[in-house]
């Protein structure tokens, strides 16, 4: 992809901003709409991240699947209407509301069905996240994180959900296998907010409703409304993002069917999802990871041979 015009990055300086990506439209029947992005986009940039899907779901749309390897995430925005049912082999049944998130560390395998309840549209991203060699046969867990829950940063122009991890100060909540930090943040125009990014850890920045200029590693770019990009690991990093451009529907954007994801409002709606990479060799089929060919057969024999607890009914 071209480099922006309106880029910048000090000579002979490693680059620390990735490109800007736009998400590609997929839509599933008539009641699933999604931006989606993966590691291909962003080559090894994106790790800990495998896949992100920025989905609108006013209907059941996938039957009962298995996770192995990888965490699969699933975060609610705040702006989504009614419930929607997870069910998992772990033996949970439970409504997830707006705001909440729930992460299954599907490890060793573990199957979970995600469907709206009549008469919902959820808006959320799902998210699956790669496991170190090391926790990929450790037995499967989840962690929920209810909306309520969610500590909070509040300032001029500025309000950021502190959903997982810490900002600052502000710490929000832990027990995923590996250390993550995820913002769900909304900017008035003009508005800024700083995060500083530790050592070692890289990041994944989108923009979901709205523009934000993007600066960090004494370089500067612009990330348009539903694009992405990376922020390389290396030294710690304070990342500034501006708010250039509003949300709400004067804001440009393409259109994917009804169900398209909307801005919640008119203000700059991002997300930042940060970690340490894995940078380990992995085989991957679908929504599962193995570190060999080998591992990965086991788990796809296991399955068929009914080796995963039903979902409860």
């Amino acid at each position: 992809m071209r480099k922006p015009a309106n880029e910048t990055k000090p000579a002979g300086a490693p680059r620390r901003l990735g490109v800007p990506v736009a998400g590609v439209s997929q839509q599933v029947g008539d009641g699933f709409t999604a931006w989606h992005f993966s590691e291909e986009m962003f080559g090894d940039a994106m790790d800990p991240l495998l896949m992100v899907d920025h989905f609108v779901m006013t209907g059941p749309t996938f039957a009962p699947h298995l996770h192995a390897g990888i965490s699969a995430v699933t975060v609610l925005f705040e702006d989504t209407q009614g419930h929607f049912i997870n069910r998992d082999t772990l033996g949970h049944n439970l409504a997830l509301k707006a705001g909440d998130l729930y992460w299954l560390a599907a490890a060793a395998g573990a199957a979970h069905e995600e469907r709206p309840e009549e008469g919902a549209r959820v808006h959320a991203l799902q998210v699956f996240v790669n496991l170190p060699a090391a926790l990929r046969h450790a037995p499967a867990r989840a962690l929920h994180v209810r909306a309520e829950e969610a500590a909070v940063i509040r300032g001029p122009g500025q309000r950021i959900r502190v959903v997982l991890g810490r900002s600052g100060e502000t710490l929000g909540a832990e027990g995923t296998p590996e250390e993550m930090t995820l913002l769900d943040g909304f900017l008035e125009a003009g508005a800024r907010f700083a995060h500083v990014l530790p050592p070692g850890r890289q990041a994944w920045l989108y923009a979901v409703a709205g523009a934000l200029t993007v600066r960090g590693a004494a370089e500067t770019c612009v990330l348009p409304q539903g694009h992405a990009m990376t922020i390389a690991a290396g030294p710690q990093a304070e990342i500034v993002l501006e708010a250039r451009q509003p949300g709400g529907v004067a804001a440009s954007r393409r259109v994917v069917g009804a169900n398209a994801p909307a801005p919640s409002s008119n203000a700059v709606h991002f997300v930042l999802m940060a970690g340490r990479p894995v940078r380990e060799a992995m085989v991957r089929h679908g929504s599962r990871v193995a570190s060999a060919g080998a591992g990965m057969q086991r788990t796809l024999t296991r399955y068929a041979n009914d080796g995963f607890l039903r979902a409860p009914t």
